[in-house]
C-alpha cells in the first residue's frame, strides 16, 4: 500500500474516532458530564481527543513505517566454454547499499565458464 494511502487511512480513522468519541461523550456518558454547557463541551472534547489519539497513534506508526521501495530484479544467465558472466542486482561502483527490491539470480555454466553473482551493489571503493 502506498505511503500516502496509509497516511490518509490513519488521518481518516483518527477523525472518525474523534467524532465517535464526541458522540459517545454527549449521548452515552451525558449523565457523568458537568451541568454547565461549556464544561460539558470541554470534557466531551477531551474524551474525544483521547479516543482519537488511541486510534491515531498505532495507525501513525503503521503509516510512517518505511517499506522496501523498488521492484523485483530477476536475472538468468547461461555460460559455456570459456565465457564469463557477471550479474549484479544493484549498481556497479560507488558506495555500498542494500538492494531496493527482491533480487533473484539463476545461472548455469559448463566447461571453464565463470559466473559472478552479486545480489546488491558492487562496491569498488576502499576504506
Amino acid at each position: 500500500m502506498a505511503r500516502t494511502v496509509r497516511w490518509a487511512v490513519a488521518a481518516t480513522a483518527s477523525v472518525v474516532a474523534f467524532g465517535v468519541g464526541l458522540w459517545l461523550a454527549g449521548s452515552v456518558f451525558s449523565g457523568w458530564l458537568p451541568s454547565g454547557e461549556a464544561e460539558r463541551w470541554a470534557v466531551a472534547a477531551a474524551f474525544a481527543t483521547i479516543a482519537a489519539g488511541a486510534v491515531g497513534a498505532p495507525l501513525g506508526w503503521w503509516a510512517g513505517r518505511e517499506t522496501r521501495a523498488g521492484g523485483r530484479v530477476v536475472q538468468r544467465a547461461t555460460a559455456r566454454d570459456a565465457s564469463r558472466t557477471v550479474q549484479i542486482g544493484g549498481s556497479r561502483g560507488g558506495t555500498a547499499s542494500r538492494p531496493s527490491g527482491d533480487v533473484e539470480q539463476q545461472a548455469e555454466s559448463s566447461g571453464t565458464a565463470r559466473i559472478t553473482q552479486i545480489g546488491g551493489d558492487q562496491y569498488s571503493g576502499g576504506r
